[in-house]
């Protein structure tokens, strides 16, 4: 696979160590900088990810992976849509199956592919504590952005 630009909404604990096993395969891992605390700042910039101003910018990379607080996973989607994104968008909150089925019809009326996507396990910082699961239609693509 060539390298890849992935936005990561957003790097918390366990969104920077997917950021940085990205990383570590060969792509290009962005965060956005609108609406975000310090410590997410900090976080972002102590593992070299490329810094986006705007949700918009993120538009123009070739995948997004939503990795939030359950609650904001929807409202995170509908905002991803309303920036005309047209890649592929990774889903991988802790949600309801409700939940991840709205997000699915959501994104794709949108022109996405839709990754569905759950992590067991803490922060991927030790190898072989921590999984990524993948189903969807373009699992195997999604899975490539995380081969380290």
């Amino acid at each position: 696979m060539s390298k890849q630009r992935i936005t990561f909404l957003h790097p918390g604990n366990m969104g920077i160590s997917l950021a940085a096993t990205a990383q570590n395969s060969g792509h290009e891992a962005c965060w956005v900088a609108a609406g975000r605390r310090g410590q997410t700042r900090t976080r972002a910039e102590e593992h070299g990810l490329t810094e986006l101003a705007t949700l918009a910018e993120a538009a123009a990379c070739d995948a997004i992976v939503s990795i939030c607080p359950p609650a904001a996973a929807l409202a995170v989607a509908e905002a991803v849509a309303a920036t005309g994104f047209q890649g592929l968008y990774l889903d991988a909150n802790a949600i309801a199956p409700a939940t991840a089925r709205a997000i699915a019809e959501l994104v794709t009326g949108h022109g996405m592919s839709y990754v569905d996507g759950g992590v067991i396990g803490g922060p991927a910082w030790e190898p072989n504590r921590t999984w990524l699961y993948l189903s969807g239609p373009r699992a195997d693509e999604a899975a490539e952005l995380f081969v380290a």
